[in-house]
């Protein structure tokens, strides 16, 4: 790579950190495009080699996001096959990774701009499908039976938005032996199903 590209690469990168950083701390609203300059030590002029809009540059930065949270998936696809796969344990890991903290709150900042947003979730529709598509190629890597993955999928995606459901109202009720409850009873659920699969 040449020492152009790597420059390119870092500077993309500090403006997608900053980007993130600013969603957390100031919400999509707050989180202007001289704020995040600011935050990334980029010169408007340098970041307009690199994005034609700030839209672009959030898409990007949902993108750095999500990539995150695929990473993880690849570790918990390898444990799905396991015998001794245990659903509360992985449900509490995925909670205090992605539910809780600066990941839920920048990704909760996507999610509402993109209700009054058009253009900005015009862009995030494509990541958000690849994000998707890529947990479904992760799953079914791991659950080659075309009767088991069916389902087995169908559990993991309810999982997935019974989590982001919880982790939204876990914002306005802070009732987090509720919320560990339901989890447990979410758990028993899968695993009960899980025993009927073929």
């Amino acid at each position: 790579m040449s020492t152009q590209q790597e420059r390119s690469l870092r500077t993309r990168k500090k403006l997608v950190d900053a980007t993130l950083s600013c969603l957390q701390d100031h919400g999509y609203a707050g989180a202007s495009l001289s704020r995040i300059l600011e935050r990334a030590g980029v010169s408007r002029g340098a970041w307009s080699h690199h994005y034609e809009t700030k839209r672009a540059m959030v898409a990007d930065s949902a993108e750095a996001l999500l990539s995150i949270a695929l990473e993880e998936a690849h570790g918990v696809g390898d444990r799905l096959a396991s015998e001794s796969f245990d659903v509360e344990a992985l449900l509490e890991e995925v909670w205090s990774r992605f539910y809780q903290g600066p990941y839920r709150d920048v990704w909760v900042e996507f999610n509402v701009a993109c209700r009054t947003d058009v253009e900005l979730r015009t862009r995030l529709t494509p990541v958000i499908e690849g994000f998707f598509d890529e947990l479904d190629a992760i799953w079914r890597s791991q659950l080659p039976d075309p009767a088991v993955y069916a389902r087995a999928k169908d559990l993991l995606d309810l999982s997935l938005y019974l989590l982001r459901g919880m982790a939204l109202q876990s914002l306005s009720l802070d009732r987090p032996d509720h919320f560990r409850h339901l989890r447990r009873a979410w758990a028993v659920i899968i695993r009960n199903e899980a025993v009927s699969l073929p």
